[in-house]
């Protein structure tokens, strides 16, 4: 069998003859450099001091950057491993010479035995090239113990690695109370293949015999690449160039972490706008590619509620979990925030999704990376009740989030996919082409425009090529859309 080195989008199989877009549509994405911006001293966390315009650039060592990431949401107390493996598949985002593994046992009741861990090319499913396995020490040591609530890293393993390849990462497990895991959504492939228990330590198979498919990833939570030196380039100095631009230039591979909802975590779909974007990224010379990391769980919220679903797989709270999850991630430059709409359902208010996201940029900003927030997008009722005072505070909430200038940047998906093309004009519903059936997910024509949208300045990369888009969408004339709701190509 051929070697698979990429995990090829599905969606031109899945939507072959479908008409492609429009070319010349404008979405509305702004970036965040008004007087209106948070002071330079007090909350960008340092962007005067990176932006300096004397310093001359200085060639940056190798270094560690987040590549991939699986947010770790639940462990259900019933779910118990014992002398198990697993094996994990993990596309990176960027290229590099070496790898490292983070596990994690962020759920587990009990310490984690992690007896060994391989780490080789994906050939097919669960079989790997066998040439490129090899074991990840740590410490010099096969085995660890991972402790409850945390999180632990192999030693480096040296591999060269690309851009869009695929790793299997195997891991035996002796004993653990409850799985540290993370269910993957309704729709989309399967991420993950295992052992049953009492099947041993398998990490060094070759093919795929005896495994079986899932949607649900396990432990392994973080895949890091290290990356060669660099130079950072310095930005072209203009009357608009902002500081979120020049410091974004600072480290020319710094990763990109998405903290998201079901939206991000593709449910009802068999792709990611993040996978769409991160596919556009890679036509970029490589030392100004980026990782976009997908930390979306289905079902997750910015703030904590006490009747949300996060105890049944809906995760900790975006702000609970944006440390773990973001900023102590290897390597990172900027954090995404797209949460709020499950708040909203929730219970929550407008003010309460705005507050939570004002703490979310203090705390993006006072880690020193950059802040980028996304807009709420348009639903209305079907699986899930959603009412008219809900819609009207998600209005709110895009209203504020497209004024405010707290964050850094801004990407306007609630416009992205409002019923606002080929002649409707509905801004507070979903474009039918890219509803999934439920008012609320997008699907893979849905997720492809959110992800051609990102334009690349708004998130400190160059203007990235045009993406393939998946169906016909013409903005309609005439159409403003509504407060919060703007049509495309306007900024309020």
């Amino acid at each position: 069998m051929a070697l698979r080195r990429r995990r090829r989008l599905r969606a031109a199989v899945l939507l072959a003859g479908v008409t492609v877009v429009a070319a010349g549509v404008t979405f509305v994405v702004s970036r965040n450099h008004s007087p209106g911006g948070h002071p330079p001293a007090a909350t960008d966390g340092g962007l005067a001091a990176r932006a300096s315009t004397t310093s001359p650039a200085v060639p940056l060592p190798a270094q560690w950057h987040v590549a991939w990431g699986s947010a770790m949401a639940w462990a259900p107390p019933k779910i118990a491993a014992s002398n198990t493996t697993v094996r994990e598949l993990a596309t990176v985002g960027i290229g590099g010479t070496a790898v490292r593994v983070r596990i994690s046992n962020a759920m587990g009741d009990a310490p984690l035995d992690v007896g060994a861990v391989t780490v080789a090319e994906d050939q097919s499913g669960a079989s790997i090239v066998p040439a490129s396995m090899q074991q990840a020490l740590f410490g010099g040591q096969p085995a660890t113990t991972v402790p409850i609530g945390q999180v632990t890293y192999s030693d480096p393993v040296s591999m060269t690695v690309t851009s869009g390849e695929t790793l299997a990462v195997s891991v035996y497990v002796s004993n653990a109370d409850t799985v540290t895991q993370h269910a993957c959504c309704a729709g989309y492939p399967d991420v993950s293949y295992f052992r049953p228990n009492g099947a041993g330590n398998v990490t060094t198979a070759p093919t795929g015999d005896h495994f079986y498919a899932s949607p649900i990833a396990r432990w392994v939570d973080a895949v890091d690449v290290l990356s060669p030196p660099v130079t950072p380039v310095p930005p072209a100095r203009s009357p608009n160039s902002s500081a979120f631009e020049n410091a974004m230039s600072a480290d020319p591979n710094g990763s990109i972490v998405v903290v998201g909802d079901s939206l991000t975590d593709g449910y009802n779909a068999t792709m990611r706008w993040t996978e769409v974007l991160q596919k556009r990224i890679e036509a970029l010379p490589p030392s100004e590619q980026r990782a976009i990391v997908n930390e979306g769980i289905s079902a997750n919220t910015l703030t904590n509620l006490p009747n949300s679903w996060a105890k049944t797989g809906g995760g900790p709270a975006g702000l609970d979990r944006l440390a773990m999850d973001a900023l102590d991630q290897s390597g990172v430059a900027a954090v995404v925030i797209f949460l709020g709409t499950n708040d909203l359902f929730f219970g929550a208010d407008a003010t309460q999704v705005i507050a939570g996201l004002q703490q979310a940029a203090a705390a993006i900003h006072q880690a020193g990376k950059e802040a980028i927030v996304a807009t709420l997008t348009p639903r209305t009722a079907g699986p899930e009740p959603w009412s008219s005072q809900e819609q009207s505070d998600l209005e709110q909430v895009n209203q504020w989030i497209l004024t405010s200038h707290v964050f850094d940047s801004v990407v306007n998906f609630a416009s992205v996919i409002a019923a606002m093309y080929n002649g409707q004009c509905s801004p507070t519903m979903m474009f039918a082409p890219y509803n999934s059936g439920d008012n609320l997910h997008p699907n893979n024509a849905g997720q492809t425009a959110m992800g051609d949208a990102v334009t690349g300045p708004e998130i400190g990369l160059p203007q990235l090529p045009a993406g393939p888009a998946l169906v016909q969408a013409v903005p309609t004339a005439g159409c403003k859309g509504v407060e919060g709701i703007p049509a495309v190509g306007r900024t309020s």
